[in-house]
């Protein structure tokens, strides 16, 4: 079933939505059931008092009141050596047990030097890139089992990015010119967007936790402007082009292991 559709199956009146209520009641039901059992032996004072507990105390996910951050981390591969790093960093607040308050917060950058010999001479290339994006929202989540956590939620997005082009020993980006240095600068780059989410926690022990997530969603990227400058040892030419945009419907699924920490 596309995300979307699920997502919407989870809010409406849909056959999906109803199995999914009746699942859930028939799973705190069965809760209920075990509790009962087990402190069947005991005075009514002390079943009141381990029911709580089960409920609240012992249990790993967080309660209304608390906190938790996480960090996506990744592991990229490809041609060059094995890098890690974190792709995205959330905060969220649990306004009840089963709703949340989230921000998320993503950041990326690039520095990468190469130098590329020819039979003229050589030159040197440098790329800058740098990406920031803020991403607040919520989440409901699902009753599912004592450690497992499923929910849905949304989110709005707003993003800014950069990207820097420089070559020197040349004036026009390609060719050998001794002397000569080349840049491209692009500004103005941002996105807008709001994204539908699914996703899992699951507590390893009180308080922490790893999951995953997926969401689908409307994005407008504007690609800003483009402005090329070479240098010729004597004269400076420089353009400006603007670099157009793109809107439409993105499903992203963040290919890292989230890991978190409830306090």
């Amino acid at each position: 079933m596309p995300v979307h559709k699920f997502l919407l199956c989870l809010i409406d009146n849909s056959l999906q939505s109803t199995d999914i209520r009746i699942m859930k009641h028939w799973l705190w039901g069965f809760s209920f059931l075990l509790i009962g059992l087990t402190t069947a032996q005991d005075s009514s004072n002390a079943v009141i008092t381990t029911t709580n507990t089960l409920l609240c105390c012992d249990s790993p996910k967080p309660q209304k009141g608390d906190w938790s951050t996480e960090a996506t981390f990744y592991a990229q591969t490809g041609s060059n050596s094995l890098r890690f790093g974190i792709s995205d960093i959330k905060i969220r607040k649990f306004i009840a047990s089963n709703t949340v308050a989230r921000v998320r917060f993503i950041a990326s950058q690039n520095n990468e030097t190469t130098i590329i010999a020819g039979s003229a001479g050589n030159m040197e290339r440098s790329i800058t890139e740098a990406a920031f994006a803020i991403a607040p929202g919520f989440e409901k989540h699902i009753a599912t089992t004592k450690r497992l956590s499923l929910y849905w939620g949304a989110e709005a997005i707003y993003g800014i990015n950069t990207y820097e082009y420089n070559l020197t020993n040349s004036t026009n980006g390609q060719s050998f010119y001794n002397g000569g240095n080349f840049n491209s600068k692009t500004k103005g780059a941002n996105t807008i967007g709001a994204n539908l989410l699914v996703g899992a926690d699951y507590y390893i022990t009180k308080g922490i936790f790893v999951g995953a997530e997926f969401g689908y969603g409307f994005q407008y990227q504007r690609y800003g402007e483009n402005t090329a400058t070479s240098f010729d040892g004597t004269s400076t030419v420089s353009r400006t082009i603007p670099m157009g945009s793109k809107k439409g419907l993105n499903l992203f699924a963040n290919p890292g292991i989230r890991l978190g920490i409830a306090f």
